[in-house]
């Protein structure tokens, strides 16, 4: 019986020392990030590019090579990390007119600068973007004094050049119909990065398609991205490599439509800059 007691007694010891030893580690503090928060990029266009303006909505980030994750801006990104390293900030765009679907737009660069670790401390940082030097631009319209270079193919209304910008004016109840194409025919390069940019400005909805014409065989005409009301010029991005894919062509033409909603009595298309941008 002693026996069993003195057991009982260094077992019951030995718990309570594993005990006291597991209750006296250091308990491990969370590593604190860097923050650093971005509103915006600068954008600088590159040289042949008719239009200066960019919509970056995103922001793809990495710390030396390593993904940080996607944000969208304004944004505050944490960093963990200790010392000096690199930062890479890819622009991101919304593709087709869909702001759920984001990726960064392969013609602008990423800003990479020397990063400081300063733990606890939000470091503002405005990043740059340009135009690939390798970035080809084909002209579709800019609404110049030549004229709109779009013409009518359905409905009673056309797209029209006023003041160098293009303009779409819908009055129901008769002429809530706008359909127009491009007069330029355009090659897309095959199985290259290509996208259609157009500045806009609207209060209706309108579309952007692509038609293809391979040496006189009129394909029909798709519609591949929708735009919606806004009173202040934006950016749109129609991304056109997969079309190419699927309908190959010697040429090319946009389509711009707009339709006067129910209920809705008059209606302004504002559109400019219109081009191809692309890789050789």
């Amino acid at each position: 019986m002693t026996d069993f007691y003195t057991k009982g007694k260094y077992i019951l010891l030995l718990f309570v020392l594993i005990s006291m030893g597991v209750g006296c580690k250091k308990k491990e503090t969370a590593p604190i990030p860097t923050y650093i928060h971005i509103d915006s990029f600068t954008f600088t266009p590159g040289p042949n590019s008719k239009s200066s303006s960019s919509q970056i909505t995103a922001v793809w980030a990495y710390y030396n090579n390593e993904p940080l994750g996607v944000f969208d801006l304004p944004a505050t990104i944490p960093v963990i990390a200790n010392g000096t390293g690199k930062l890479t900030l890819r622009p991101g765009i919304a593709v087709d007119g869909f702001n759920n679907f984001m990726t960064p737009y392969p013609f602008y660069r990423g800003d990479t600068s020397s990063f400081v670790a300063t733990p606890g401390q939000t470091i503002n940082y405005t990043p740059h973007t340009t135009h690939y030097q390798a970035t080809r631009f084909t002209l579709i319209s800019d609404f110049g004094i030549a004229g709109s270079q779009f013409g009518l193919s359905s409905g009673s209304v056309r797209l029209i050049a006023n003041n160098q910008v293009g303009e779409i004016t819908l009055t129901g109840p008769n002429d809530t119909l706008s359909e127009d194409s491009s007069f330029v025919n355009f090659p897309i390069p095959l199985n290259k990065d290509a996208y259609i940019e157009l500045d806009y400005k609207c209060d209706v909805p309108f579309y952007v398609g692509l038609r293809a014409d391979l040496s006189g065989i009129i394909f029909q005409k798709y519609y591949l991205g929708g735009i919606n009301p806004s009173t202040h010029w934006q950016k749109f991005y129609l991304a056109v490599k997969d079309f190419e894919a699927q309908y190959k062509a010697t040429g090319y033409n946009v389509f711009i439509k707009a339709v006067l909603p129910a209920g809705q009595s008059t209606g302004k298309v504002y559109l400019d800059n219109i081009q191809l941008v692309y890789f050789e």
